[in-house]
């Protein structure tokens, strides 16, 4: 009546894990950063590809494997979920991997080591 669409399960999976799991099979898991292009420049997971989410209703045009698992996350976890919806909705095998601060793995930016450097203290 009001245009309200089926809610959908977001599939969540930990950023850490996730990672793991690119890093063991990186043919199968694609890592993406659903943050602007300056933010990913300056700190992101190793590895990860970066498609802001203001251009993600065109996933299938960079990303047309179907047959890929893709993680998102961003450093907002609202944006990632956001992400997750607009993917999955495109019939693609996706997890949501949350906010960026709960990463404990290897980064990859800017301010890769600087961020590494605060952990030690």
């Amino acid at each position: 009546m009001f245009g309200f669409g089926k809610k959908i399960e977001i599939k969540k999976l930990d950023i850490n894990e996730g990672y793991r799991r690119y890093v063991k099979n990186p043919d199968k898991y694609v890592i993406i950063c659903a943050d602007e292009v300056k933010d990913f420049d300056n700190l992101h997971i190793a590895g990860a590809e970066c498609l802001p989410l203001r251009i993600m209703d065109h996933f299938e045009d960079y990303y047309p494997e179907e047959d890929c698992i893709y993680c998102v996350y961003a450093i907002n976890p609202a944006i990632s979920e956001r992400a997750y919806k607009k993917i999955y909705k495109k019939g693609y095998e996706v997890y949501d991997m949350g906010g960026f601060m709960d990463f404990h793995e290897q980064e990859e930016g800017l301010n890769a080591s600087k961020r590494s450097l605060r952990r030690k203290k």
